[in-house]
């Protein structure tokens, strides 16, 4: 009996040394994303305005990192969703062109990128043009897949109103 204590023993230590070795080499991830907007064709960009008037071209630029405990990179699924906007153009910022999926009974346009990650990720970011096509707000939403907590997905929602007419006094 006491043999057989002992062995119950020395597997309950060993699974809990297991346990916490398996924790231990478990991959915890981070992310910071954020999205920035341009009126002036992507020469300066903030984050302050969100109305643009429709038919003028805005340009949107989404940045974000993931960042991991591991020094080894690894990828992670970033997707951006966008509806009820007809899309002009995206590129990353290399020049390099985005395809986007297009669901037609949704009205929802997504662009998938990947991140990589890692203890010394660097910030990735794409620029997509559009021009508003009618009045209305449009909740755009970065989320990150299953690996990264929900906490990390980010939205920013823009509003689009009609555009202003040039007033001119007459005498």
């Amino acid at each position: 009996m006491k043999r057989i204590k002992r062995t119950l023993s020395a597997l309950l230590v060993a699974a809990l040394a297991i346990g916490t070795l398996t924790a231990c080499g478990e991959t915890t991830y981070s992310a910071a994303s954020d999205f920035f907007y341009s009126a002036d064709k992507g020469h300066s960009y903030g984050d302050g305005t969100k109305e643009y008037e429709i038919g003028d071209t805005v340009y949107m630029k989404v940045k974000f990192k993931v960042t991991s405990n591991k020094s080894k990179t690894s990828q992670v699924k970033v997707v951006l969703t966008i509806p009820s906007i007809d899309n002009v153009d995206a590129k990353y910022m290399d020049g390099q062109i985005i395809t986007p999926n297009f669901d037609a009974v949704n009205n929802v346009t997504t662009y998938e990128f990947t991140a990589n990650a890692s203890e010394t990720a660097a910030d990735q970011e794409c620029v997509i043009q559009f021009v508003p096509n009618a009045v209305g707000e449009v909740p755009m939403t970065l989320v990150f897949d299953d690996n990264v907590d929900a906490s990390y997905d980010k939205q920013s929602t823009l509003i689009f109103v009609e555009k202003k007419e040039d007033k001119t006094e007459e005498e």
